[in-house]
């Protein structure tokens, strides 16, 4: 249980992160700074706001909780598998994405596929930034930080994630996102070691865990084929997640976003192998898993931590989650705002009225995400829910739009998205699928995923090609309009990977961490999982919000001087 003294310096840190968001809302009174910051991100910001929103309460205690039903597996898998299919994400598709598309992938749905398929696919993505189960995380963090009953300490969360957005938009939200960045990855870094220590290490860990099933320390032993497969899947759900799209667009050139996410890969990998294995020591604690694992783990670290060490412990998760919310809460307003009620409307939305509905929306969001964030019994499960959904209907014409020039018809793109929700619906509510060989029941989503690739199939013989390609705009008549108004040459300059500089370090950054980290855990090595990755994560850490400090300096005035000019021209 959290002291006074605790109290009082998350109270102190979170009137630090308003002021912070409220100096960057200012700055903010136009639809080109409140959602997409002037796309002005420099790297460090770049890097914090995308570690932060990503790794939020999924990320944190969501994996701790995952991984104890997993064992060794959740790192091979799950964190080595997420992040390998990720990169081509980083190295191709992301410097593409923050040329040619505004921030969310509606852009593109109408694009290819027309008005109704930008608004269905509008209606998911809003579906999924409802974040349930970061609102479910934070009452987990309450239960054990405060004792207090989790759907008070959600209801708290969700008001802060909503005057954060709605006072800083995306502004504000990336200067906050950094500070939970920074404090997020040092407290988890900072107290993995002592928990690793007291358990025994890894001899601690492999007897507690034979005891239970031996299978929970082999690389893929702890999880069933099928459950496998559906977190592959998931992992592979971020190349359609707005949230990346938005962070692409805001960032201040190309390779920004492209390096900023490299970066990312390997601070996330490193807190993975904290999270995975505090989880093992948590399940080895508790074997029977008697109290909610998620809750223990927090409860086992207050447990390890002096007063005030414990009130930053507890800000930094609570704020990842935070973070995640707001930026999913702002994504999910822009959404309904621009791409559903100004496409319904005759006359187009001001900039005045699109913030005020954002900001309505947000509310909105609130409410529907605390009546419902409880129904799961673990965080990871609440995610798994909404990622399927979204994957069935969104995945295939969303992939397809970006990776393939070739023909795609208005029609393909709507028969993917109808028949994949209509599935999904069918084997999650009607006929739930059974299959043997990959472990029983299974998520809806590996039927409803070839369904809708074989209705984009049949359906793209049929109707309309809107959009010639990825690289082309409707109505575009000069070649510069066509690569983001670019030259050809520039274009290619600015999206090329360049493997002998610094895209080339950042990858092989993470394959030496990725092998030394492997190595470790099959050898049975305590200083690297117990010492090299905390270090790492803390390091990195720290160089990045140094050079933060630096950058935030340049950011602001910059941004300033922008908005000044803003209005100076309307003036005229």
């Amino acid at each position: 249980m959290l002291t006074l003294g605790d109290n009082i310096t998350i109270i102190v840190c979170i009137i630090a992160v308003f002021a912070a968001g409220r100096l960057m809302g200012k700055m903010s009174d136009d639809m080109e700074s409140f959602y997409h910051a002037n796309k002005a991100l420099p790297w460090s910001l770049a890097v914090g706001t995308l570690a932060a929103s990503w790794y939020g309460g999924n990320g944190t205690i969501g994996t701790v909780g995952y991984a104890t039903t997993m064992g060794v597996a959740a790192f091979f898998i799950w964190s080595i598998g997420a992040h390998l299919v990720r990169f081509p994400l980083a190295l191709w598709i992301a410097p593409k994405i923050s040329i040619k598309v505004n921030s969310t992938m509606t852009e593109l749905l109408e694009r290819f596929y027309g008005k109704f398929a930008a608004i269905l696919g509008a209606i998911v993505l809003v579906i999924s930034s409802l974040s349930i189960s970061e609102i479910a995380a934070t009452g987990y963090i309450g239960e054990a930080a405060w004792g207090m009953n989790k759907y008070v300490v959600a209801t708290i969360a969700i008001i802060i994630s909503i005057l954060l957005t709605c006072i800083g938009g995306l502004m504000g939200v990336a200067i906050t996102d950094m500070l939970f960045f920074f404090f997020m990855l040092l407290a988890v870094s900072l107290v993995f070691p002592g928990l690793f220590r007291e358990v025994g290490g890894f001899a601690g860990i492999q007897a507690g865990l034979d005891a239970i099933d031996p299978s929970l320390m082999t690389p893929f032993g702890g999880i069933s084929f099928g459950r496998a497969l559906v977190l592959i899947l998931i992992c592979i759900n971020v190349y359609k997640d707005p949230a990346f799209y938005q962070r692409f667009t805001a960032s201040n050139g190309p390779k920004t976003g492209k390096r900023a996410m490299l970066t990312c890969f390997s601070i996330w990998m490193s807190m993975d192998a904290c999270l995975m294995f505090a989880a093992m020591v948590v399940r080895t604690i508790d074997p029977e898993q008697l109290i909610q694992p998620e809750v223990e783990y927090v409860q086992l670290v207050l447990a390890n931590l002096p007063v005030v060490m414990r009130g930053l412990f507890i800000f930094g998760m609570l704020g990842a989650i935070i973070s995640t919310i707001d930026s999913y809460y702002l994504i999910g307003g822009e959404i309904l705002s621009n791409d559903v009620i100004n496409k319904l409307r005759k006359v187009p939305l001001t900039d005045k009225q699109s913030i005020s509905i954002t900001r309505v929306a947000c509310v909105i969001f609130g409410i529907i995400g605390l009546t419902s964030a409880f129904m799961f019994p673990l965080v990871y499960d609440a995610m798994i829910f909404l990622s399927s959904i979204s994957m069935s209907v969104l995945f295939w014409p969303v992939i397809i739009a970006i990776m393939y020039e070739g023909k795609k018809t208005n029609v393909a793109g709507v028969a993917s998205m109808v028949t994949g929700a209509i599935s999904w619906i069918f084997f999650t509510y009607v006929s739930p699928l059974t299959v043997g060989f990959l472990g029983g029941e299974v998520d809806a989503m590996l039927a409803s995923l070839p369904i809708s690739l074989i209705a984009f199939l049949v359906g793209n013989r049929f109707g309309t090609e809107l959009n010639q390609g990825f690289a082309a705009v409707a109505g575009a008549t000069g070649e510069t309009v066509a690569y983001g108004g670019m030259t050809p040459a520039e274009y290619h300059e600015q999206t090329k990977v360049e493997w002998f500089g610094v895209d080339g370090a950042l990858c092989l950054l993470y394959a030496v961490l990725a092998i030394i980290y492997s190595w470790g855990i099959m050898n049975r090595i305590d200083w690297v999982i117990g010492y090299m990755a905390p270090a790492v994560a803390a390091g990195m850490t720290i160089i990045i919000f140094c050079r933060y400090i630096y950058e935030v300096f340049k950011f602001g005035f910059g941004a300033k001087a922008l908005q000044e000019e803003k209005r100076a021209m309307r003036g005229k």
